[in-house]
């Protein structure tokens, strides 16, 4: 059984975000502007406890044009290059706090938090620009895989498929949230994290609403 978290409970994780995020924000003013979103179950009030009653946050930030590398170069730099920058800082930003740890996901940089009730937030790069949505993602060569190395990785429909689920009905959510969404999050979240399959809570919530949505076309 998967327990509901409402958001007064994860107050104290999206405090944390907010804050860490600020002190990043200001880390990275010199290269790099990006606005900050909330998404996944956080952003649908659809959290949930895991067996070890451990939850996690999702949040996007979205690179701006503003940036300084941007207006250099025309577009962003090597996404390898990109990580280890948000990387560095979100260490620099996070010292002092000794319960707390930062992961190089596969898509993302994962705070995890052990002090009190223990929670997980995943921080996501996300590049709108210049047509597309595009996430990093690890993608290390087979000759070299303790050597991470990351790739832009497109991601369609983004806008279209949370249209679509404002679209649908209550129930239609609930049965998609309950029912198909959150076991698969379950299953991603058991996946260690270098294993090169394991997508995002966001990245499973564009997937899982386009298939739905193609179900609902075909009847």
């Amino acid at each position: 059984m998967f327990k509901r978290v409402t958001k007064k409970q994860c107050a104290i994780a999206r405090q944390r975000a907010h804050a860490l995020l600020h002190d990043v924000q200001k880390t990275l003013n010199e290269k790099y502007k990006f606005a900050v979103r909330l998404v996944g179950s956080g952003a649908w009030g659809t959290m949930i406890e895991d067996e070890k009653g451990e939850y996690d946050l999702d949040y996007q930030m979205l690179l701006s044009k503003n940036s300084l590398l941007y207006k250099k170069n025309g577009d962003f730099p090597n996404p390898t290059e990109v990580k280890n920058d948000f990387i560095s800082a979100f260490e620099k930003c996070r010292k002092g706090k000794e319960k707390e740890k930062i992961e190089n996901s596969t898509t993302a940089i994962t705070l995890t938090n052990e002090d009190g009730k223990p929670y997980h937030i995943d921080f996501v790069i996300i590049k709108t620009l210049p047509e597309n949505n595009f996430i990093i993602r690890r993608n290390n060569k087979k000759e070299s895989p303790q050597r991470n190395e990351f790739t832009w990785d497109e991601l369609p429909q983004w806008n279209e498929v949370y249209s679509y689920f404002k679209s649908l009905s209550p129930n239609e959510k609930r049965h998609l949230i309950e029912k198909i969404i959150i076991p698969k999050k379950q299953k991603e979240k058991s996946k260690p994290e270098n294993d090169a399959s394991k997508i995002s809570s966001s990245e499973l919530f564009i997937r899982e609403v386009n298939n739905y949505r193609c179900q609902q076309e075909k009847k």
